[in-house]
């Protein structure tokens, strides 16, 4: 049985500003309208990327930005409690001209040209992010 369950909430449909930066955006969105769980997901293009991949064995994050016009292919994510405050926590999936792919962690720097995202709030118990020393990340307890 899983530990967490929770049920649908209200569908939020979100356009970010365009040149916007999206994470910044989803954050400030969520605290806002004080979303505590939930799950997202979206398609469109950036005009600018900043992907992150958790080196495993190091346990730290490598940035890759990438200074150019992109498709989203794909984008989900979730909002959860991370020090009692709601993090959006977001994976994406970008493509270039040539349909040649990039993936990871969202990060600060992406900008938005054009982004069509759903988010759905959920209702249940609060899901806690806490630092896990075995993988040196913060994850859902």
């Amino acid at each position: 049985m899983f530990d967490v369950q929770a049920s649908v909430g209200q569908a939020h449909i979100l356009k970010p500003p365009f040149g916007s930066d999206l994470l910044k955006e989803l954050q400030e969105y969520v605290l806002a309208e004080n979303i505590n769980l939930a799950w997202l997901s979206g398609v469109g293009a950036v005009s600018k990327a900043n992907i992150r991949y958790y080196d495993q064995p190091k346990q730290q994050w490598i940035e890759n930005q990438f200074d150019q016009r992109l498709e989203v292919a794909g984008m989900w994510g979730n909002v959860s409690l991370l020090n009692g405050e709601p993090i959006v926590h977001v994976h994406i999936v970008v493509a270039d001209e040539k349909g040649h792919a990039y993936g990871g962690h969202l990060a600060d720097g992406t900008l938005v040209f054009n982004l069509e995202i759903l988010l759905t709030v959920l209702s249940g118990p609060p899901v806690i992010r806490k630092m896990d020393p075995e993988t040196g990340l913060t994850l859902w307890h």
